[in-house]
Order: C-alpha cells, then structure tokens, then sequence
C-alpha cells in the first residue's frame, strides 16, 4: 500500500519554477532541428510516475558528488541551490556549478549514471558518448557570464550503484558553440529550421528519432560483423584448453603449496618430470594515494594523477 501511494503521489508534473515550458540551455541540441523541435513544443516528452522518482533521485545523488568533493578538499561555487543563472544568446541557463583545481576556476556539470552509460563514457569519452552533455557544457562556457572566466569544464560523473566516480576535463572550444548559439538565435527569432535530408549519426542518440524519422534506430558505431568460421573455431578449441588447464593449475598450486611448506625451495618428483617450487618475496615501490591524500590533501592529486589509455581484445561466446 506504501509503494503505490508513493507512485500516486508522483503522478502529476510538478514545475520547478525554472523551466516552465521555455528553452533553456538543456533543451538545445547540437541538431538545430530537434532544438526547433524542443522549441516549438512538437514532440514533448512525458514522464510517469516512476521516471519522475529516479529523475528526483538523481538529483539527490548529485547533491552527494557535490559534499564528495567537497569532503576532497575541492572549493566549489555556485552549487545546489545557488546556482549561477548564465546568459547563452537569446537564452538562459542553470550549470552546476564552477570548481577550483590547481588555484584555476573552471566550470564544474555532475552526473550520476547507470553501468551502460558510465561504461561507455569512460570507454568513448563524453563527446562521442553523450553528445547532448558535450552541448550543454560547451554553451555554458560559451556564456556571457562565463566565457572570459573559464578555460574547460571539469566532467565528473558517479556510478549509481557502486558510487565509483569518474571525470574528464573538457577544453572550452567558441568555434564549436557559436554555429550551435547563431541557430538558436534564429529558432527563437521566429526562424524556421528543415528537418535534415537524411539520417545523421546524431539521430541515433535523440529522443526524437522515432517524431523524424518514424523508425528506431540503432547505434551501430563501433559495431562490425564478420565471416571466419576458422578463427571461431580455433577460439573455441584454444577457450576449451585454457578453461582445462586453469583448472588443473590451481588444483597443482593448492598441492605444491602445501608440499613447499616452510621451506624456501622444494622438487617434486612426477614420473617423468622434475618441478621446482619456490617461494617469492618481492618489494616494489608505489603511491600510496591514501598517504599521499593525508600528507597533501585530496584537491592536489589531478597534479600528480595522469590517465593511461590501455586496448584490449576480449572475446566472449554469444549464446
């Protein structure tokens, strides 16, 4: 009874006293037709009950990365609930707020994010991922209030489930937010925008695809099929092999631990091999991040922290 009581009283769209219906910077889309879209009210989105709950308990979740980097040393402006209101063009907008990583102010957008989008933001970056996101960042420091106070914005998303967080530094780029500015201009002005000729890999992405195009795509980028009924074979033989001989391996190392004992080297004798055991002690030097939080504070580690981008191959067996 408490839950649908909870869902009931959800039902109804409650106004923030912010948007009210008007274009604001999270309604703008690097496509000049679905900000026309957005702007004319053509194809409004409608929320139910259980959307409006996890859209409220993102908000909740984003005032929690704001007392986390806080709690990190990070001295942070214009946040929760006074946050900086920006002119972009012939509208306004709302960021979250502005941050102060080494003594430098720059422009600071949080999110939290299910596995699928943290994961493929931390895989293909926030332009390539979230081209909406990359938008709004860049018409906010594209703003009247902001454009001559910062150089980039500091990206920091928060894993839902496991609250691992997550940031990229975005670069402030003007030739990439004017064309954006200079159509909204023109759709508020009362101008006119046409629908593109065809499919663009924006559409994919845009909650407007089916309104446009009356179709649903799909996000094929990245995605490749190809013929080799060799190689899958092989792969098979060689999965079936590594799984076997893994599991013999740790059944072998359970065995010889126990047979090294104490000692610092033994032989174990098999009917016709020879195996050396020995026991392995090694000393390596690292950061502790922990010490080093402690003795300079948690806001200096961008200084010292550098990102190492490492490909990989992984095959898996699709039923």
């Amino acid at each position: 009874m408490l839950a649908e009581a909870v869902i009931a009283s959800y039902e109804n769209q409650e106004s923030d006293g912010y948007h009210k219906g008007q274009l604001t910077v999270t309604g703008v889309s690097p496509c000049a037709y679905a900000t026309y879209i957005n702007y004319k009210h053509l194809d409004d989105e409608g929320f139910d009950a259980e959307s409006r709950l996890r859209m409220k308990n993102g908000q909740w979740q984003e005032l929690e990365i704001l007392e986390d980097l806080r709690h990190a040393g990070f001295t942070l402006k214009y946040t929760g609930s006074n946050q900086l209101m920006v002119n972009v063009g012939p509208i306004r907008g709302k960021p979250d707020g502005l941050i102060v990583v080494d003594s430098k102010e720059d422009l600071l957008e949080i999110k939290s994010m299910s596995l699928n989008m943290y994961t493929e933001l931390k895989q293909k970056g926030l332009r390539e991922t979230f081209p909406g996101y990359y938008n709004q960042v860049q018409l906010y420091m594209a703003s009247k209030e902001l454009r001559d106070r910062v150089s980039g914005c500091w990206f920091y998303a928060k894993h839902k489930d496991t609250c691992r967080p997550y940031d990229i530094f975005v670069p402030k780029d003007l030739t990439y937010s004017g064309p954006i500015i200079e159509a909204v201009t023109k759709i508020v002005s009362g101008g006119t925008i046409d629908k593109p000729q065809a499919i663009i890999p924006l559409c994919t992405r845009c909650r407007h695809k089916l309104f446009c195009w009356k179709v649903e795509l799909l996000d094929t980028s990245g995605i490749g099929v190809v013929y080799s009924k060799e190689a899958v074979n092989l792969w098979l033989q060689g999965q079936f092999h590594l799984d076997m001989g893994k599991e013999f391996n740790e059944e072998a190392r359970v065995l010889l631990k126990q047979a090294l004992g104490d000692n610092d080297v033994v032989y174990c004798q098999g009917e016709d091999s020879l195996l050396q055991v020995r026991k392995i002690t090694q000393h390596r030097s690292e950061v502790d991040i922990s010490k080093f939080v402690q003795t300079f504070g948690a806001h200096r580690l961008p200084e010292v922290m550098t990102e190492k981008i490492v490909e990989q191959v992984r095959v898996t067996l699709k039923e």
